[in-house]
């Protein structure tokens, strides 16, 4: 029993007419012969979820499975999707943090090379961010590094009680009457501070008041 190829598998005891004067099986041209050791090879392979081709030689060999074609209906739907959260992030006030903390996990993730407007919202490294002005992103700036809470600015949803505090990071805007907590201390905000670069707790700064742990 011999094994052939042309696009397919063939069986010379199988496919092939048999001579009987020449005792062998007459063989088509263009029908490349192959040892069974590759055939029972690329069945293998065929069953473990690759595909079978023509190589450049003329003979069989595996290859990965070709990508589905893009599902149109699919496609739309995901744009959709993605334009009506971007407008619903666009229509939540730039003070509202708890409703753009809700909205976040359906944003996308902030990547370089993408123009963002005033008011999206990002995800990076597993932290929301509200986009203050618009830009156009590079991959040495990203949310969260050295001076660029001036565009990105974190999402913090804690109304600022003092059951329920604010986080202080360095260049928020702080507002009057909000308590926030910086390295494991309570404090109260005694004036706004906007884009405030002295941390509560800092010598000579009156607008922080430290709360005193009343428990």
């Amino acid at each position: 029993m011999k094994y052939y190829w042309k696009n397919g598998f063939y069986i010379d005891e199988v496919h092939f007419d048999f001579d009987v004067e020449t005792g062998e099986y007459t063989v088509p041209t263009g029908y490349a012969e192959i040892t069974e050791e590759l055939y029972r090879n690329l069945l293998d392979g065929q069953a473990a979820g690759k595909r079978i081709v023509t190589g450049a030689d003329g003979l069989p060999e595996l290859a990965e499975q070709l990508s589905p074609d893009p599902d149109p209906v699919a496609n739309a739907e995901k744009l959709l999707r993605s334009m009506q959260v971007r407008v619903a992030a666009l229509a939540i006030p730039a003070a509202d943090d708890a409703a753009a903390f809700t909205l976040a996990p359906l944003c996308k993730t902030w990547t370089a090379g993408t123009h963002y407007d005033a008011l999206e919202i990002v995800n990076h490294e597993g932290r929301p961010y509200r986009v203050v002005q618009a830009v156009d992103s590079l991959e040495h700036q990203m949310p969260g590094s050295a001076g660029m809470l001036a565009i990105y600015r974190p999402i913090d949803p804690a109304p600022g009680t003092r059951e329920e505090p604010k986080t202080f990071y360095f260049g928020m805007d702080v507002k009057e009457g909000l308590y926030y907590t910086s390295a494991g201390k309570l404090y109260l905000a005694k004036a706004d501070l906007p884009a405030c670069t002295y941390a509560p707790g800092t010598a000579g700064v009156w607008q922080w008041e430290e709360v005193a742990d009343t428990e």
